[in-house]
């Protein structure tokens, strides 16, 4: 791999990482500062005058210099790009709107970008509801639940705006020069995030899909039943695919194969169900904050009572999505 961002740089933001060489591949490390998640990493294809763009990173100041900086050090320019927005979260999509230009192309899978619509219409997401309602399960205190929705930094730093796109659905090819990608739906994480797939090369851009550091948040959205079983169906849609090389939106690469990963995520969520079902056994009846707190957690030190509120918003969150798929289970 060849290092590029040694060179003198004119912002200590921009980190530039080639991975691969033929299509010429380059990593952006786009800071998210004060995220658990640490950064995002934004693809950029280069091949015969063309390029696409894979993701963008939020909408703020340090994620719009890291990102144009390095778009410009490659001679991409986003007036005169393809963007594809792999799902709705603001780490993902939050600087769309500055791609907006008559010859650049935005994709973005159909059912993820009405879900973002509905998001910036600000229309009241009745997922808060399932957060706070004791009869739907979610039990999270009142006091709490809006400021923990609101520090969110996938509100705060979400796009300001819609942005017009290009639909693109399962299956659907892209062409970069004479670079064909696959466009591949993998509901779970979100209600319609789409990953891309290179067939040539083998390649895989697994966005929030599959990560190697971390697991993906799993959580409830509003319309959609049982998250967590898609988002397992999803986990074994990808395993029927030829990959050799796996580029994830977040944290670093790995020389672990896709089904080693997948495997180990899958083992991850059946700890977690099992303690969930160990819970409600000693506590029939708790509900999804009663049973998140009896759960073990990364909380970078805090306890339950004392980690910040919008950690327990998460947490709470992939709760309700393992307690839905046990009760559509039948347990």
């Amino acid at each position: 791999m060849t290092d590029i961002s040694k060179e003198n740089q004119t912002h200590d933001l921009i980190r530039i990482e080639q991975v691969y060489e033929s299509p010429s591949i380059y990593k952006l490390y786009i800071p998210l500062t004060g995220n658990a998640l640490k950064n995002l990493n934004c693809y950029v294809l280069i091949d015969d005058g063309e390029s696409l763009v894979i993701d963008t990173g939020f909408r703020n100041g340090e994620c719009k210099a890291a990102l144009m900086g390095g778009l410009a050090k490659l001679g991409v320019s986003p007036e005169h790009t393809k963007l594809f927005v792999t799902h709705l979260h603001s780490d993902h999509c939050g600087m769309a709107e500055y791609f907006d230009y008559p010859d650049t192309t935005i994709y973005m899978g159909g059912p993820e970008y009405e879900y973002l619509l509905y998001t910036l219409d600000c229309i009241p997401d009745s997922s808060m509801h399932r957060f706070s309602a004791p009869q739907l399960a979610g039990g999270f205190p009142e006091e709490f639940l809006r400021p923990a929705s609101e520090n969110n930094p996938a509100r705060i730093f979400m796009s300001s705006r819609a942005f017009p796109v290009t639909k693109v659905s399962d299956g659907d090819e892209l062409r970069v020069g004479s670079v064909k990608l696959e466009v591949v739906s993998v509901p779970g994480h979100t209600p319609g995030q789409m990953i891309l797939y290179i067939p040539e090369e083998k390649i895989l851009f697994s966005a929030d899909h599959v990560l190697f550091d971390i697991t993906p948040n799993i959580t409830c959205w509003s319309g959609v039943r049982d998250p967590l079983g898609q988002y397992l169906k999803s986990l074994d849609k990808i395993l029927t695919y030829d990959v050799k090389t796996v580029f994830p939106g977040h944290r670093s690469l790995s020389n672990k194969t896709l089904e080693q990963r997948v495997q180990e995520i899958k083992e991850h969520h059946e700890r977690r169900l099992n303690e969930v079902r160990a819970v409600l056994r000693e506590h029939p009846g708790a509900n999804a904050y009663e049973v998140a707190s009896r759960l073990t957690w990364s909380l970078h030190g805090a306890t339950w009572d004392t980690a910040p509120k919008s950690q327990l918003w998460f947490a709470v969150g992939e709760t309700i999505a393992h307690m839905d798929y046990l009760r559509e289970r039948g347990e």
